[in-house]
């Protein structure tokens, strides 16, 4: 778990997880140097665990702050060969590290698996959704994340939250350092998935809270977002996705690259695909043709989110 200021629902969450049906071996907690009375929190379970028999640590993240780096140092410290992600203000349903664990343990090759989860307001109140839905996740993104297919969803947009996720202790260190302009749990999914090792198990295995205090959040995008994203400027979204690819590009063309071969295709495409999108021209009509025939082509299907993307390629000012 890697906290920051949440003392909040903290409590709520260690409650969920020391009432597991299947208790975990061990809790580690990287604070990433709190102010309010989170680490007071934190320990005050430690008596509670340890009588349980689980090893209970509370340590405090030495480097730059960043939620990324946190979960980062809290993996590092842990021990098991199975790792569940926490954030700080969920709460899981009792059965969830069990029901995952048996996931992992009827698959080797897996090192990644993550689930839904049901969305509730800052007093745990449901919002009438899951987390898959607020992303307006597709048939065929579910039924890639389903089937050993990830590399298929991932390569176009992120669908995994850490919060809901079980990871193989050695996934880190497979993907190296998490690079700039992604967060921890996208970039593991997408090493994950480059292996054929990321798994969706739709279960709503726990209770995703949404606040303002949030670090990263789930909704269901309105109107509003939609014109959010189609007024960005195409050069600032173009310099974002320049300093994102870095992180790919480095992974798929290093010589030692361990993933799958359709992994490789899908990764170097994605690349191509954001090249020729820096290349559009700066007058709407002028972007049109080029933008239909890559359409045509299926490249917004294959790297991004088909007519969302290919409109908004468009519609984007200069």
């Amino acid at each position: 778990m890697a906290t920051f200021n949440g003392e909040r629902f903290l409590a709520a969450q260690l409650r969920s997880i020391l009432d597991q049906s299947r208790r975990p071996d061990e809790i580690v907690i990287s604070d990433d140097h709190s102010t309010d009375g989170t680490l007071t929190i934190a320990r005050s379970f430690r008596q509670e665990a340890k009588k349980l028999g689980v090893a209970y640590s509370v340590i405090t993240h030495p480097g730059k702050p960043g939620v990324a780096r946190n979960f980062s140092h809290a993996v590092s410290i842990t021990t098991a060969e199975l790792v569940a992600l926490s954030d700080q203000d969920d709460w899981w349903e009792p059965g969830k590290l069990k029901a995952m664990e048996r996931i992992f343990a009827g698959d080797s090759s897996l090192l990644m698996v993550h689930s839904d989860a049901e969305l509730v307001d800052e007093s745990g109140r449901p919002l009438g959704m899951g987390l898959l839905e607020s992303l307006r996740i597709t048939a065929g993104e579910e039924h890639a994340l389903m089937t050993g297919h990830g590399i298929r969803a991932v390569v176009r947009r992120n669908l995994v939250t850490g919060a809901s996720a079980m990871i193989r202790r050695d996934l880190p260190s497979l993907a190296g350092a998490v690079p700039e302009g992604w967060l921890h749990d996208e970039w593991w999914a997408l090493v994950a998935a480059s292996h054929d090792g990321l798994l969706l198990d739709p279960t709503k295995h726990q209770h995703y809270r949404q606040h303002d205090s949030n670090q990263v959040g789930a909704d269901q995008s309105g109107f509003e977002k939609l014109m959010e994203r189609f007024s960005e400027p195409q050069a600032e979204f173009r310099n974002r996705h320049l300093i994102r690819h870095e992180g790919p590009r480095s992974f798929v063309e290093e010589p030692g690259f361990t993933g799958t071969p359709e992994a490789k295709s899908l990764l170097l495409g994605r690349l191509r695909h954001y090249r020729w999108q820096a290349e559009l021209p700066a007058s709407r009509i002028a972007r049109i043709p080029t933008v239909f025939l890559a359409f045509l082509r299926g490249d917004y299907a294959k790297y991004r989110r088909g007519i969302f993307d290919a409109l908004r390629d468009v519609i984007q000012p200069a």
